[in-house]
């Protein structure tokens, strides 16, 4: 056989050899599906509709809240939060590991400096080994080889796909801090919203405090001087005034903490805290019910796209374990000195030159139990990323559907508070016109006050359930929500 033909011959049987090296492939299980967007439209009323959005991008929703307080908290958290901070280096972590894994695209040269290299070695072989002329004579052998070159040869796929399932833990790494920063936000702007909410309400039950202790004191003084009233309405009064100061300390205690909560999640001391101003007006008291509802969002929410991410992963790791049953083949070489001699190296370092490249082939023959455990392993990973993905879907229309129906139901509610709080202001106002004209008491002028009173606290309640409603729709549609119209 001449030199020519050698080579066909060899990659021939190297093929086969090849082939009959393959460990055989088990039968696919079965595998999960992802869901498709759910149907939302008998869901939504029709002062929402769905609407189609042909990009998303970030939005800093909380700026349609038109609160600059609570920009300026928010600004200090998104600097300041170590939680926020740890999830970004998170995400440079991923990418380092993605690049490691990229490397396994490029060759390896190794080189190993003099007297460091661990092939440095002079071996003595005893003349038992030699026959003939040389026989019985022992010889020093000299070896040192410090340049090493490693190639994989990827013909299966195997290290593209451990470079996409890097990829997509990195991205699935980039959502969670996404996710971590819409629920710092969200948060924030559902403590500072019930900040003001309390603030208003402690500033509304200092009042009643205020009138209470004059209708006790007017109770006291018809039964002391004019024993016009019997002690029964003092009694009463005094517990009602009671309930009233524990309830202003309550508030006053809830304030403080929820100062602390502001300063803990802006990365701050509780001294900063204390140094948030709140106002009633921090707010606007209305939102309209959104005109439209962009769905589309959901698959690109921060919780649904981790689990997206980790989706494609799992898929990548199992094509991974299927480029396990062919041969791997990877390209190898050295180049150093070998001789009988230790001068040759030093003083002829061209004679003892030595080289070797060419592959090297492992064959997974024997190895189809381990192999197929591992896939059958990876195939179930996959399967549970996939129904962990379907989870956070329906999550998320869930969400979308209850946040519009509290959005809803926040806005009828403070429509019927309106009218009831505008009942109670028209009863007072008469109250006080009868009162000036001697047809009633001062103390029905104050009971009328205080009636007044307590629908101004029930609407501060529904405001803030309001305001929370708004913030659980951003929540919803992952911050990306645009409102329509102004209020």
């Amino acid at each position: 056989m001449n030199r020519l033909s050698f080579f066909p011959v060899a990659a021939l049987l190297s093929g086969a050899l090849g082939l009959a090296g393959c460990a055989i492939l088990p039968k696919d299980t079965p595998t999960a599906k992802t869901l498709a967007l759910p149907s939302m439209e008998k869901t939504l009323s029709a002062g929402a509709r769905l609407r189609a959005v042909p990009e998303w991008t970030p939005s800093l929703w909380w700026k349609e809240l038109r609160c600059p307080e609570l920009d300026r908290i928010i600004d200090e958290a998104l600097a300041g939060n170590p939680g926020l901070r740890a999830a970004s280096d998170r995400i440079r972590f991923s990418w380092a590991i993605a690049a490691h894994e990229r490397g396994r695209l490029l060759p390896t040269l190794e080189g190993r400096p003099w007297l460091l290299n661990d092939t440095l070695g002079i071996w003595q072989i005893p003349g038992s080994s030699f026959f003939g002329p040389f026989g019985g004579r022992s010889f020093a052998f000299a070896d040192y080889s410090p340049a090493f070159f490693t190639y994989h040869v990827d013909l299966w796929g195997e290290d593209r796909s451990r470079i996409r399932a890097a990829v997509g833990e990195a991205r699935a790494a980039m959502a969670e801090f996404s996710l971590a920063q819409l629920t710092l936000t969200t948060t924030l702007a559902r403590r500072y919203i019930e900040l003001v909410s309390r603030t208003e309400e402690e500033e509304i039950v200092r009042k009643m405090v205020a009138d209470l202790e004059q209708d006790l004191t007017l109770a006291r003084s018809r039964h002391r001087k004019a024993g016009i009233d019997t002690l029964l309405p003092v009694y009463a009064l005094e517990q009602r005034l009671a309930a009233a100061r524990q309830r202003e300390k309550t508030l006053e205690r809830e304030n403080t903490l929820l100062k602390d909560e502001l300063a803990a999640l802006a990365g701050k001391g509780p001294d900063w805290g204390r140094t948030i101003p709140v106002t009633a007006a921090s707010f606007p008291r209305r939102f309209p019910f959104p005109a439209s509802v962009p769905l589309e969002l959901l698959s690109r929410r921060p919780d649904v796209a981790i689990t997206l991410w980790r989706v494609e992963a799992a898929a990548q790791r199992v094509r991974v374990a299927k480029t396990a049953f062919y041969p791997n083949i990877n390209l190898v070489g050295f180049a150093g000195f070998q001789t009988l001699n230790m001068a040759t190296i030093l003083l002829a370092p061209a004679q003892a030159f030595l080289y070797m490249a060419g592959p090297a082939i492992t064959l997974p023959i024997f190895e189809r139990g381990q192999l197929t455990a591992r896939l059958v392993a990876e195939q179930e990973e996959y399967n549970i990323a996939v129904e962990r993905y379907n989870d956070a879907v329906l999550g998320a229309a869930r969400s979308v559907a209850d946040a519009l129906a509290h959005w809803k139901e926040s806005t009828e509610n403070l429509a019927s508070q309106d009218a009831a709080l505008s009942a109670a202001d028209r009863f007072l106002r008469l109250t006080e016109s009868r009162y000036k004209a001697g047809l009633v008491t001062r103390i029905d002028q104050i009971e009328a006050s205080l009636a007044a009173r307590e629908q101004s606290l029930r609407l501060s309640n529904l405001t803030a359930s309001h305001l929370q409603s708004v913030v659980a729709l951003y929540e919803s549609l992952g911050g990306g929500y645009q409102s329509q119209g102004t209020p």
